[in-house]
Protein backbone atom coordinates (compact mmCIF):
# COMPACT_ATOMS: atom_id res chain seq x y z
CA UNK A 1 0.00 0.00 0.00
CA UNK A 2 3.11 2.61 0.98
CA UNK A 3 4.44 1.93 -2.68
CA UNK A 4 1.34 2.54 -4.98
CA UNK A 5 1.35 6.28 -4.51
CA UNK A 6 4.95 7.02 -5.78
CA UNK A 7 3.63 4.39 -8.56
CA UNK A 8 0.99 6.36 -9.49
CA UNK A 9 3.27 9.40 -9.43
CA UNK A 10 6.19 7.81 -11.34
CA UNK A 11 3.96 6.93 -14.51
CA UNK A 12 2.39 10.60 -14.57
CA UNK A 13 5.32 12.04 -14.92
CA UNK A 14 6.02 9.70 -17.43
CA UNK A 15 3.43 10.21 -19.39
CA UNK A 16 3.69 13.85 -18.80
CA UNK A 17 7.57 13.81 -19.98
CA UNK A 18 5.95 12.11 -23.21
CA UNK A 19 3.46 14.56 -23.58
CA UNK A 20 6.06 16.83 -23.79
CA UNK A 21 8.13 15.42 -26.00
CA UNK A 22 5.56 14.70 -28.27
CA UNK A 23 4.40 18.61 -28.37
CA UNK A 24 8.23 19.89 -29.31
CA UNK A 25 8.28 17.03 -32.08
CA UNK A 26 4.96 19.03 -33.58
CA UNK A 27 6.48 22.29 -32.90
CA UNK A 28 10.16 21.34 -34.52
CA UNK A 29 8.29 19.82 -37.89
CA UNK A 30 6.41 22.97 -37.70
CA UNK A 31 9.46 25.37 -37.66
CA UNK A 32 11.60 22.99 -39.88
CA UNK A 33 8.36 23.48 -42.58
CA UNK A 34 8.65 27.05 -42.40
CA UNK A 35 13.00 27.11 -42.56
CA UNK A 36 12.09 25.51 -45.81
CA UNK A 37 10.48 28.08 -47.76
CA UNK A 38 13.01 30.80 -45.86
CA UNK A 39 16.98 30.29 -46.06
CA UNK A 40 19.09 30.85 -43.28
CA UNK A 41 16.26 30.95 -40.72
CA UNK A 42 17.40 29.92 -37.15
CA UNK A 43 15.45 26.98 -35.52
CA UNK A 44 13.47 27.61 -32.54
CA UNK A 45 13.60 24.66 -29.83
CA UNK A 46 11.20 24.47 -27.34
CA UNK A 47 10.88 22.59 -24.19
CA UNK A 48 7.72 22.80 -22.81
CA UNK A 49 7.54 21.23 -18.95
CA UNK A 50 5.31 18.81 -18.21
CA UNK A 51 2.04 19.90 -16.17
CA UNK A 52 1.45 19.41 -12.79
CA UNK A 53 -1.47 17.51 -11.92
CA UNK A 54 -4.05 19.51 -9.76
CA UNK A 55 -5.05 18.13 -6.55
CA UNK A 56 -3.48 18.22 -3.06
CA UNK A 57 0.04 18.78 -2.55
CA UNK A 58 1.59 15.30 -2.77
CA UNK A 59 3.96 14.57 -0.20
CA UNK A 60 7.56 14.78 -0.03
CA UNK A 61 8.73 11.98 -2.90
CA UNK A 62 11.41 9.24 -1.34
CA UNK A 63 14.23 8.95 -3.70
CA UNK A 64 14.17 6.06 -5.46
CA UNK A 65 14.86 4.17 -8.57
CA UNK A 66 11.39 5.41 -10.44
CA UNK A 67 12.08 9.04 -9.77
CA UNK A 68 15.80 8.63 -11.40
CA UNK A 69 14.33 6.84 -14.31
CA UNK A 70 12.02 9.37 -15.16
CA UNK A 71 15.12 11.95 -14.87
CA UNK A 72 16.84 9.86 -16.96
CA UNK A 73 14.85 9.59 -20.00
CA UNK A 74 13.60 13.13 -20.21
CA UNK A 75 17.86 13.90 -20.04
CA UNK A 76 18.00 11.38 -23.56
CA UNK A 77 15.31 12.66 -24.88
CA UNK A 78 16.50 16.21 -24.62
CA UNK A 79 19.88 15.68 -26.21
CA UNK A 80 18.12 13.62 -29.11
CA UNK A 81 16.38 16.46 -29.82
CA UNK A 82 19.08 18.77 -29.27
CA UNK A 83 20.94 16.48 -32.53
CA UNK A 84 17.57 16.63 -34.35
CA UNK A 85 17.28 20.51 -33.94
CA UNK A 86 21.04 20.61 -34.95
CA UNK A 87 20.37 18.70 -38.29
CA UNK A 88 17.90 20.59 -39.26
CA UNK A 89 19.98 23.65 -38.85
CA UNK A 90 22.36 22.40 -41.22
CA UNK A 91 19.94 20.85 -43.90
CA UNK A 92 18.71 24.22 -43.82
CA UNK A 93 21.94 25.85 -44.53
CA UNK A 94 22.57 23.43 -47.56
CA UNK A 95 19.16 23.78 -48.72
CA UNK A 96 19.74 28.19 -48.47
CA UNK A 97 23.05 27.52 -50.45
CA UNK A 98 21.75 25.32 -52.96
CA UNK A 99 19.19 27.69 -54.08
CA UNK A 100 21.05 30.72 -53.67
CA UNK A 101 23.93 28.90 -56.36
CA UNK A 102 20.52 28.62 -58.24
CA UNK A 103 19.50 31.81 -58.24
CA UNK A 104 22.92 32.99 -59.29
CA UNK A 105 23.13 30.38 -62.30
CA UNK A 106 19.60 31.32 -63.69
CA UNK A 107 20.58 35.26 -63.53
CA UNK A 108 23.36 34.06 -65.92
CA UNK A 109 21.42 31.98 -67.71
CA UNK A 110 19.21 35.42 -68.18
CA UNK A 111 22.08 37.50 -69.18
CA UNK A 112 23.07 34.59 -71.89
CA UNK A 113 25.88 33.92 -70.18
CA UNK A 114 26.75 30.12 -69.38
CA UNK A 115 29.93 29.86 -66.81
CA UNK A 116 31.63 28.38 -69.96
CA UNK A 117 30.69 31.23 -71.76
CA UNK A 118 31.76 33.23 -69.22
CA UNK A 119 35.45 32.17 -68.64
CA UNK A 120 35.59 32.42 -72.17
CA UNK A 121 34.53 35.57 -72.50
CA UNK A 122 37.37 36.41 -69.38
CA UNK A 123 39.73 34.44 -71.81
CA UNK A 124 38.86 36.55 -74.58
CA UNK A 125 39.29 39.73 -72.85
CA UNK A 126 42.87 38.86 -71.79
CA UNK A 127 43.47 37.81 -75.15
CA UNK A 128 42.21 41.20 -76.44
CA UNK A 129 44.62 43.28 -73.57
CA UNK A 130 47.23 41.75 -74.85
CA UNK A 131 46.51 42.64 -78.46
CA UNK A 132 46.21 46.21 -77.09
CA UNK A 133 49.61 46.16 -75.28
CA UNK A 134 51.12 44.34 -78.35
CA UNK A 135 49.44 47.09 -80.97
CA UNK A 136 50.67 50.38 -78.31
CA UNK A 137 54.42 49.11 -78.55
CA UNK A 138 54.71 48.42 -82.50
CA UNK A 139 53.39 51.98 -82.55
CA UNK A 140 55.59 53.40 -80.35
CA UNK A 141 58.60 51.48 -81.83
CA UNK A 142 57.18 53.07 -85.45
CA UNK A 143 56.88 56.48 -83.67
CA UNK A 144 60.44 56.14 -82.61
CA UNK A 145 61.87 55.07 -85.78
CA UNK A 146 60.03 57.93 -87.55
CA UNK A 147 61.71 60.11 -85.10
CA UNK A 148 65.16 59.00 -85.90
CA UNK A 149 64.70 58.62 -89.54
CA UNK A 150 63.56 62.02 -89.14
CA UNK A 151 66.84 63.44 -87.03
CA UNK A 152 68.90 61.56 -89.57
CA UNK A 153 67.21 63.32 -92.41
CA UNK A 154 67.88 66.78 -90.49
CA UNK A 155 71.55 66.02 -89.79
CA UNK A 156 71.97 65.04 -93.14
CA UNK A 157 70.36 67.94 -94.38
CA UNK A 158 71.94 70.27 -91.94
CA UNK A 159 75.34 68.77 -92.97
CA UNK A 160 74.57 69.13 -96.68
CA UNK A 161 74.01 72.85 -96.65
CA UNK A 162 76.77 73.11 -94.14
CA UNK A 163 79.04 71.48 -97.10
CA UNK A 164 76.84 74.13 -99.42
CA UNK A 165 77.40 77.07 -97.27
CA UNK A 166 81.16 76.66 -97.16
CA UNK A 167 81.47 75.62 -101.06
CA UNK A 168 79.81 79.27 -101.62
CA UNK A 169 81.55 80.91 -99.48
CA UNK A 170 84.54 79.76 -101.15
CA UNK A 171 83.35 80.84 -104.41
CA UNK A 172 81.87 84.38 -103.66
CA UNK A 173 85.23 85.24 -101.63
CA UNK A 174 87.83 84.61 -104.16
CA UNK A 175 90.10 87.31 -103.17
CA UNK A 176 91.41 85.38 -100.18
CA UNK A 177 95.05 84.77 -101.23
CA UNK A 178 97.96 82.85 -99.66
CA UNK A 179 101.51 84.13 -100.02
CA UNK A 180 103.90 81.67 -101.73
CA UNK A 181 105.32 80.26 -98.59
CA UNK A 182 102.09 79.64 -97.20
CA UNK A 183 100.98 77.98 -100.60
CA UNK A 184 103.80 75.99 -100.96
CA UNK A 185 103.99 74.30 -97.00
CA UNK A 186 100.12 73.53 -97.56
CA UNK A 187 101.10 71.55 -100.85
CA UNK A 188 104.26 70.10 -99.12
CA UNK A 189 101.71 69.00 -96.50
CA UNK A 190 99.28 67.33 -98.79
CA UNK A 191 101.73 65.23 -100.79
CA UNK A 192 102.45 67.93 -103.90
CA UNK A 193 105.29 69.46 -104.96
CA UNK A 194 105.93 72.48 -107.17
CA UNK A 195 108.98 73.19 -110.01
CA UNK A 196 110.86 75.74 -111.35
CA UNK A 197 112.50 75.68 -114.92
CA UNK A 198 114.24 78.92 -113.12
CA UNK A 199 114.61 77.83 -109.91
CA UNK A 200 112.93 81.03 -108.69
CA UNK A 201 109.74 81.80 -107.19
CA UNK A 202 110.01 85.72 -108.33
CA UNK A 203 106.53 86.05 -109.49
CA UNK A 204 107.90 89.00 -112.08
CA UNK A 205 110.24 86.40 -113.85
CA UNK A 206 108.54 84.04 -116.35
CA UNK A 207 111.02 81.05 -115.73
CA UNK A 208 109.89 81.22 -112.02
CA UNK A 209 107.04 79.24 -110.60
CA UNK A 210 105.16 81.64 -108.14
CA UNK A 211 102.36 80.83 -106.01
CA UNK A 212 102.32 84.38 -103.91
CA UNK A 213 98.78 85.73 -104.01
CA UNK A 214 97.44 82.44 -105.33
CA UNK A 215 93.59 82.18 -103.69
CA UNK A 216 92.86 79.52 -101.18
CA UNK A 217 89.98 77.70 -102.98
CA UNK A 218 92.61 76.87 -105.86
CA UNK A 219 95.05 75.35 -103.74
CA UNK A 220 92.55 73.25 -101.89
CA UNK A 221 91.13 72.00 -104.98
CA UNK A 222 94.33 70.94 -106.40
CA UNK A 223 94.95 69.14 -103.57
CA UNK A 224 91.39 67.63 -103.91
CA UNK A 225 92.87 66.63 -107.20
CA UNK A 226 95.94 64.96 -105.70
CA UNK A 227 93.50 63.17 -103.10
CA UNK A 228 90.70 61.68 -105.56
CA UNK A 229 93.12 60.41 -108.35
CA UNK A 230 95.58 58.73 -106.37
CA UNK A 231 98.41 60.30 -108.88
CA UNK A 232 101.48 62.17 -108.24
CA UNK A 233 100.51 66.08 -109.03
CA UNK A 234 103.78 67.74 -109.61
CA UNK A 235 102.65 72.08 -109.80
CA UNK A 236 105.10 74.10 -112.59
CA UNK A 237 102.87 76.82 -113.07
CA UNK A 238 101.19 79.42 -110.97
CA UNK A 239 101.01 83.25 -110.64
CA UNK A 240 103.85 84.23 -112.25
CA UNK A 241 103.89 86.73 -115.28
CA UNK A 242 104.44 85.14 -119.12
CA UNK A 243 100.97 83.45 -118.53
CA UNK A 244 97.27 84.74 -120.75
CA UNK A 245 95.87 87.50 -119.32
CA UNK A 246 92.01 87.48 -117.99
CA UNK A 247 89.87 87.62 -115.29
CA UNK A 248 90.39 83.63 -114.61
CA UNK A 249 93.82 83.56 -115.47
CA UNK A 250 96.92 81.97 -113.22
CA UNK A 251 97.37 86.33 -112.21
CA UNK A 252 94.27 86.61 -110.93
CA UNK A 253 94.87 82.95 -108.94
CA UNK A 254 92.10 81.10 -110.64
CA UNK A 255 94.93 78.64 -112.83
CA UNK A 256 97.57 76.11 -112.03
CA UNK A 257 100.08 74.11 -114.42
CA UNK A 258 100.86 70.66 -113.43
CA UNK A 259 103.11 68.25 -115.15
CA UNK A 260 101.55 65.37 -117.03
CA UNK A 261 101.79 61.88 -116.56
CA UNK A 262 99.62 58.42 -117.68
CA UNK A 263 98.22 58.46 -114.12
CA UNK A 264 96.90 62.00 -114.17
CA UNK A 265 96.07 62.51 -117.64
CA UNK A 266 94.13 59.48 -117.97
CA UNK A 267 92.23 59.99 -114.80
CA UNK A 268 91.16 63.63 -116.17
CA UNK A 269 90.00 62.02 -119.54
CA UNK A 270 88.33 59.23 -117.50
CA UNK A 271 86.69 61.15 -115.17
CA UNK A 272 86.02 64.91 -116.96
CA UNK A 273 83.93 64.61 -120.55
CA UNK A 274 85.66 65.92 -123.62
CA UNK A 275 84.00 69.32 -124.41
CA UNK A 276 86.10 71.13 -127.32
CA UNK A 277 89.40 72.40 -129.15
CA UNK A 278 90.63 75.35 -126.98
CA UNK A 279 91.51 78.48 -129.64
CA UNK A 280 95.02 77.38 -129.36
CA UNK A 281 94.37 73.59 -130.23
CA UNK A 282 94.02 71.87 -126.92
CA UNK A 283 91.38 69.60 -126.19
CA UNK A 284 89.24 70.70 -123.24
CA UNK A 285 88.00 68.60 -120.52
CA UNK A 286 85.86 69.15 -117.48
CA UNK A 287 82.70 70.37 -116.38
CA UNK A 288 80.94 73.81 -114.97
CA UNK A 289 83.64 74.40 -111.80
CA UNK A 290 86.86 72.67 -113.52
CA UNK A 291 88.46 72.93 -116.96
CA UNK A 292 91.56 71.16 -117.94
CA UNK A 293 93.58 72.00 -121.02
CA UNK A 294 95.90 69.61 -123.00
CA UNK A 295 98.46 71.82 -123.88
CA UNK A 296 102.15 70.47 -125.42
CA UNK A 297 104.01 70.20 -122.03
CA UNK A 298 101.81 70.15 -119.27
CA UNK A 299 98.08 70.13 -118.20
CA UNK A 300 96.59 73.71 -117.80
CA UNK A 301 93.80 73.52 -115.04
CA UNK A 302 91.11 76.41 -114.39
CA UNK A 303 89.26 76.50 -111.07
CA UNK A 304 86.42 78.62 -110.98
Amino acid sequence: MGKRPCRRRATRLTAGALLALQISFIALAADGNAATDTANSPVAVTVVDPPVAAGPPAPRAVGGMYDVGVLETAKRYTRDLYRQATALREATAAHGARIWAETASETRGQEGLSPAQAQEGLTRQEELSGTQAQRELSEAQTQTQTQTQTQTQTQTQTQRELSEAREGAERRLPLVRLGHVQAAQRLKRAGLSWKSSGGCTNRKVGQCTSLEAVRTATVDRVIDLKHRSGCPVVITGGTEVGHAPGPYSHHEGYKLDIRPNRCISGYIKREYSYQRVRGDGAPLYGDSETVYARESNHWDILFR
